[in-house]
C-alpha cells in the first residue's frame, strides 16, 4: 500500500508540474474552437458531433506530443539520471508516473472538448445516437500520440525533439490523404463528411479502437523497456501486439470505406420524417434539420408556390433528399443550416427544375431561355442582360424578357405548365414566349 501511495504521489507531482498546467488550457481552447468549426452549422446530429470531436483531436495530438517529448527528454537533458539512481524507487516508476500524468492531462483535454461539443449539440435538439466507441477512438488517438511523443523525447533528448514530435501527427494526417484501403483507416483522424445521409459504417469505430488500444500498449512497453524486468514487459507486449494485429485485421475488413451511405440505392425521402403540422406547402425533412421547417414553409410558400401551381413541380408537398438524388421533383436539398442556407435551398430547388443531361446538349439560346424562366420563378421577373455569354441579348431573349416581365403571373404560370417539357430540357425558343 505504501508503494502504491508513493507512486500515486509521484503521478500527482508530475501532473501538477512544470508545463502542462498552462499548456493544456490553451490546447483546450484550440480544440473546442476546431470542434465547433467541424460540426454541421445549425444541425444537431450526434454522429456528426462525435466525428467533429475526433477530427479536432489532430491539433490536440500535436500539442500533447510536443509536451510529452519535452517531458520525456527532461531527465537526460538536465542530467538527472544519476539522482534517480540514488533514489529508493524502482527505475520504471519515474517514467510510468510521467506517462500516467500525461495520460491524465489528455483525459482532461478530451473530456472538456466532449462536454463542450455535447452542450452545443444539445442546444440544437440533436437526433441520432452517440457512438461510445467513436469517443473512445478520439481519446485513444490522443493517448497514442502523447505516448509516441514521450518515446521520442526519451530516445532523443534534444531541444529539437518537442517541435519534431509536435508536427509529426499533422504530417501523418496530411500524408494519409494519399493512402488507401486499410492504411487509410488506421488513422483516427479522417477528413470525412458525416451527416444524416452518410454516417460511419457499423463497427468501424470499434475496429479502430482495438487497433489503437493495442498500439498504445505496445508503445507503453517500448517506453518502459530497459527500466523494468524485460520478462515482464515481454509478457505484456505479446498480448498488446496481438491486440494491435487483431485491430488491423478488423480494420482491413472495411476495405478502406469509412462511411456507409444511407438510402444510396433508394429514395432518401424515406428519412424525411419530421414534417410541418399545418399550412402549405407541407414540408418534410430529416429530423436533424427540423428547426428549418418554418423557414422552408415560408420561403417555398407564397409567390414561389403560386408561380409553380400549374406545373408538374406544384408545391403542395416538399421533401428533403440527399444531393446524390438530384433531379427529383419537389425536393429540397440541405447540407447544413449555416447563414444563407435559405437562399441556397431555394436556389438549388429552382436549379434542379431543369434536367442537366438535356441542357448539356441544348443550344446556347435554349439554355439561356430556360435560365430566364428560372429567374421569373425565383423573382417574378427576368432580365436578358443578366445572362452571361452573350455580347447582346438575342431577339428570342428580348421576347422572353418582355413576356415574362410584362405578363400577369397567373398567365405566365399557365404558360409554364404548357411548356414545362421544353423548359426543363432547355428546348425553349423565342417563338414560345407568347400567351
Amino acid at each position: 500500500m505504501r508503494k502504491t501511495g508513493d507512486f500515486a504521489r509521484g503521478v500527482r507531482i508530475e501532473f501538477l508540474g512544470w508545463g502542462q498546467a498552462w499548456a493544456v488550457p490553451l490546447l483546450i481552447f484550440v480544440e473546442v474552437w476546431n470542434t465547433f468549426g467541424n460540426m454541421l452549422p445549425g444541425v444537431g446530429f450526434w454522429p456528426s458531433t462525435v466525428h467533429a470531436v475526433i477530427l479536432a483531436g489532430i491539433l490536440g495530438s500535436c500539442g500533447m506530443a510536443g509536451l510529452a517529448a519535452w517531458s520525456g527528454s527532461r531527465e537526460r537533458r538536465l542530467g538527472l539520471a544519476s539522482l534517480r539512481a540514488l533514489a529508493d524507487i524502482p527505475p520504471w516508476w519515474l517514467l510510468a508516473a510521467q506517462l500516467v500524468a500525461l495520460w491524465l492531462w489528455t483525459l482532461v483535454l478530451y473530456g472538456v472538448v466532449v462536454v463542450a461539443a455535447g452542450i452545443r449539440a444539445l442546444a440544437q435538439g440533436p437526433s441520432g445516437h452517440i457512438s461510445v466507441s467513436g469517443l473512445a477512438v478520439g481519446w485513444l488517438g490522443l493517448l497514442v500520440w502523447t505516448t509516441a511523443g514521450f518515446a521520442i523525447g526519451r530516445a532523443w533528448p534534444s531541444r529539437f525533439a518537442p517541435p519534431l514530435a509536435a508536427v509529426l501527427p499533422y504530417g501523418i494526417y496530411a500524408l494519409g490523404f494519399d493512402w488507401s484501403d486499410t492504411a487509410y483507416l488506421l488513422s483516427p483522424y479522417l477528413d470525412e463528411l458525416v451527416d444524416p445521409y452518410g454516417v460511419p459504417a457499423d463497427g468501424v469505430y470499434t475496429a479502430q479502437a482495438v487497433w489503437l488500444a493495442g498500439l498504445l500498449a505496445v508503445l507503453a512497453c517500448a517506453v518502459l523497456w530497459g527500466t523494468a524486468a524485460r520478462r515482464a514487459l515481454a509478457a505484456a507486449a505479446v498480448p498488446a501486439l496481438a491486440l494491435a494485429v487483431t485491430g488491423i485485421v478488423l480494420v482491413a475488413g472495411f476495405d478502406g470505406r469509412f462511411q456507409q451511405t444511407i438510402a444510396a440505392r433508394s429514395d432518401s425521402a424515406v428519412l424525411a420524417t419530421s414534417c410541418t403540422s399545418g399550412g402549405t406547402p407541407e414540408v418534410c425533412v430529416h429530423p436533424a434539420f427540423r428547426s428549418a421547417l418554418p423557414t422552408l414553409q415560408r420561403d417555398f410558400g407564397g409567390p414561389l408556390q403560386s408561380r409553380l401551381d400549374a406545373t408538374p413541380a406544384r408545391l403542395d408537398r416538399l421533401v428533403q433528399r440527399t444531393y446524390g438524388q438530384v433531379g427529383e421533383g419537389r425536393s429540397v436539398y440541405l447540407t447544413s443550416l449555416r447563414p444563407g442556407w435559405e437562399g441556397e435551398a431555394v436556389g438549388d430547388f429552382i436549379a434542379y427544375l431543369v434536367r442537366p443531361e438535356s441542357c448539356l446538349n441544348a443550344t446556347q439560346e435554349g439554355e439561356a431561355l430556360s435560365r430566364m424562366t428560372q429567374q421569373w420563378i425565383a423573382q417574378g421577373a427576368a432580365s436578358a442582360a443578366a445572362i452571361p455569354g452573350f455580347a447582346a441579348p438575342t431577339p428570342g431573349m428580348k421576347a422572353a424578357e418582355a413576356f415574362l416581365t410584362g405578363t400577369p403571373e397567373r398567365e405566365v404560370g399557365g404558360w409554364l405548365g404548357r411548356h414545362w417539357d421544353a423548359f426543363s430540357q432547355c428546348r425553349l425558343t423565342g417563338a414560345d414566349f407568347r400567351p
